[in-house]
């Protein structure tokens, strides 16, 4: 009988085969490299995951013992993610590889937990009070994971959403679903349906269009919001998007022809999208509190350009494209970044003898008049190879060992030959199957784009010509800009881009160019890029000369 029972208690073969044990093995981990570290704690997980002979509940003490320890290391590692964001070499993949490769492990370490229990392994019973944790510790890994991934734009795999409809599948069946968890210590309470969508908003969000940071802050945002997201297991008013528990198919919009089916389920922004307006409501009057703004590292402007974003894409009705592409293949001018792209357009500057109208026509009526120094673009150009075309966008590839600065949000320069003129355009999308592979669609803002400064005058009631200085003279704020005058208005404003810095809504500019002033205000912040605004603005009545 000693030998028997000796044998059904006999611990797993594993050297985490106790928390204790765990306990002893993560304190070791050497933790002054926390690259390395993290790949050793996310080396534990994944050999939890596929380690066979523990308790459902016995692996799942373990994984969270595994947890505790990894996420620590994890926040400095993804700091130092951030930090080396916007480069693309061999130290940002070995940061990538670990945060990835972590998140990935300890996602697959809780689903085991989760199978073993639906099989009736060892433990399930005294499991049962901790399914519901696992499963959305599960999905919330498996985001964080795919987080990871679109924020160096690398597609998602065909894998990638099996495990998280099987999860939510079995959570439905034990009406799990909608239970409120804390997923861990001193969270708000989430659910697991929350976890699900807030992994299908970032799925719908066309994350490839955003600059990395922005990509991090849409999952913060929606870590806020999903749970406020509508759902239904029928088609209802409101559920214009679609996922299918018994396939592997990512979140898409519904079709009125779709046949239904036992695992389809419906869901949409519903209460989720008006209260993102209040928070872009509340940016416009300065009054969002600093706990209610996802981090310190964001500004509102890149808050109000990912809820904008959001709103469009998660709203009733997402954008498609409404150009065709066209195979192309040739080779492409690029240059990047304001400071660049400004010096290379055609160049108006103060009494140059012409006149500008309202819809930004540049008409000659003298030869030019005074001139300011010529300016040195910034950077050399780069030549790419286009692979696809239509009227306000290229697709493009970029050689290897070129273009490590390419990222959504960018302002491009363009020329399509030594003859033509330089097209100015942004960075839409960015796709990058793998390191040293990747490709660039371009939005082409305008075929005509005019350089010039603006002088900023400040409001009617408190002008900048008001503050002299002790001195007798005057300090104006000058800014480089851009007018395009073939571009899509924004709200039947005329739209220009300027180099980003600090601006007020309402501000009165003077536009230094042309044979007589013209003034504008600033109406409304559109976007925030790299190293530009783009903002939409109204001309204020001319005034005649006495």
């Amino acid at each position: 009988m000693f030998e028997l029972g000796k044998l059904f208690s006999r611990k797993p073969d594993h050297p985490m085969n106790s928390v204790d044990k765990a306990r002893d093995l993560l304190a070791v981990v050497d933790e002054t490299d926390p690259v390395t570290a993290l790949v050793e704690i996310g080396t534990w997980a994944n050999s939890l995951a596929g380690a066979d002979g523990f308790g459902c509940e016995d692996r799942f003490l373990i994984i969270s013992e595994i947890e505790i320890a990894g996420s620590r290391v994890a926040m400095a590692v993804f700091q130092e993610f951030m930090r080396h964001i916007h480069k693309r070499d061999q130290e940002q993949r070995r940061i990538y590889e670990s945060l990835h490769g972590y998140w990935a492990a300890l996602a697959e370490a809780y689903e085991r937990c989760v199978l073993d229990h639906e099989a009736g392994q060892a433990g399930a019973a005294a499991f049962d009070k901790h399914l519901g944790l696992a499963i959305a510790r599960a999905i919330r890994a498996c985001e964080r994971a795919e987080r990871t991934r679109q924020m160096r734009y690398i597609g998602s795999g065909e894998e990638l959403w099996r495990a998280p409809y099987r999860l939510f599948a079995y959570a439905e069946k034990r009406q799990l679903d909608e239970l409120p968890i804390a997923v861990h210590e001193r969270e708000v309470r989430s659910t697991i349906r929350a976890e699900l969508l807030r992994m299908a908003g970032m799925s719908l969000a066309a994350l490839h269009e955003m600059p990395p940071e922005q990509v991090e802050l849409t999952g913060r945002i929606l870590e806020r919001f999903a749970i406020s997201f509508c759902w239904s297991k029928e088609a209802a008013p409101g559920c214009n998007f679609v996922l299918d528990l018994a396939g592997r198919l990512p979140p898409r919009q519904h079709a009125v022809a779709m046949t239904p089916a036992p695992g389809l389920r419906y869901f949409g922004g519903g209460p989720a999208l008006p209260k993102l307006e209040e928070i872009e409501a509340l940016i416009a009057r300065d009054l969002l509190a600093e706990e209610a703004r996802f981090g310190p590292e964001f500004s509102q402007a890149q808050i109000v350009s990912v809820i904008r974003h959001l709103l469009i894409y998660l709203g009733a009705d997402p954008p498609k494209r409404r150009f065709e592409r066209v195979s192309a293949s040739s080779p492409v001018t690029i240059a990047h970044g304001f400071g660049s792209v400004a010096p290379r357009v055609s160049t108006l500057e103060a009494g140059s003898g012409v006149v500008i109208d309202e819809d930004l026509n540049v008409k000659q009526r003298k030869q030019a008049g005074v001139q300011l120094a010529a300016e040195t673009p910034d950077s050399e150009p780069e030549t790419w190879t286009m692979r696809d075309q239509s009227e306000w966008g290229i697709g493009v590839d970029i050689p290897q060992g070129l273009g490590s600065w390419a990222e959504p949000g960018v302002l491009c320069g363009i020329r399509v030959d030594e003859k033509s003129p330089w097209w100015v355009a942004i960075i839409r999308r960015v796709d990058a199957p793998e390191f040293g592979r990747v490709h660039c669609g371009l939005w082409i803002m305008s075929k005509k784009p005019i350089a010039t400064h603006l002088r900023a005058i400040g409001s009617e009631t408190h002008q900048a010509e008001n503050w002299e200085t002790s001195s007798g003279g005057f300090r104006y704020h000058y800014m480089r800009a851009l007018l395009l005058p073939d571009t899509v208005k924004a709200h039947d404003r005329p739209v220009m881009l300027v180099e980003r810095q600090p601006i007020w809504i309402g501000e009165l500019c003077e536009i230094m160019a042309g044979e007589h002033p013209r003034h504008i205000r600033i109406m409304e912040l559109i976007e925030e890029g790299a190293d530009y605004m783009r903002i939409g603005f109204s001309w204020m009545p001319m005034v005649s000369a006495k």
